[in-house]
């Protein structure tokens, strides 16, 4: 358990490093913001993630699964049966370093293990005023992958606020429902 929180950490940090590099000529970066979720049944993440259901979906679910949480005990599961079917789970971010500041580079993240039914995942990160995306990463179907893998997309800020939202799609017609498991979402920000 120990050794993937370090991995987790490393990787975020190699994340923000090169989000840093990568990012145009700007003022100087004073600190790092961060905002995490691990889906944990104690913090209620119910209260925090609002579903949405287009077509037939199954949860969203914060404990069960087919496995492990990566870290802690709790992760986001739920199931699509058929294409053009989707659901997401999403909640509105408030990004406090980007009030007053300019050229804010923002990163957000999630581990994810797609499985069945040919699952695509998106992920999504919102303007909540015109409902069009900032930041968009589709994900397909990598095949038998045994563990979780992670998932970045990545922003210039230009508002205090945006909905992040993980979609699952189904890209086949059943028999098997399209799976999707995510645990230890992360928003980062460099300021």
């Amino acid at each position: 358990m120990r050794l993937r929180s370090r991995l987790s950490r490393a990787l975020v940090a190699v994340t923000v490093a090169l989000t840093v590099t990568l990012a145009p000529a700007g003022p100087a970066s004073a600190g790092i913001w961060q905002l995490t979720d691990g889906f944990e049944p104690a913090t209620n993440p119910a209260s925090r993630w609002t579903p949405t259901a287009v077509g037939t979906c199954w949860g969203p679910y914060y404990t069960g699964g087919i496995g492990p949480a990566r870290t802690g005990t709790g992760f986001a599961h739920w199931r699509v049966l058929y294409q053009p079917d989707w659901c997401s789970i999403g909640r509105t971010i408030r990004l406090s370093p980007v009030v007053g500041r300019t050229g804010v580079r923002c990163t957000a993240g999630i581990w994810a293990r797609l499985r069945g039914g040919d699952p695509q995942l998106n992920v999504e990160v919102i303007d909540p005023d015109t409902w069009t995306y900032i930041a968009l990463k589709t994900v397909p179907y990598p095949g038998w992958v045994a563990g979780w893998t992670l998932h970045t997309v990545t922003w210039t800020a230009q508002r205090p606020d945006v909905v992040l939202r993980f979609a699952l799609l189904a890209k086949g017609n059943g028999p098997y429902p399209a799976e999707i498991e995510l645990d230890d979402a992360i928003v980062q920000c460099t300021y």
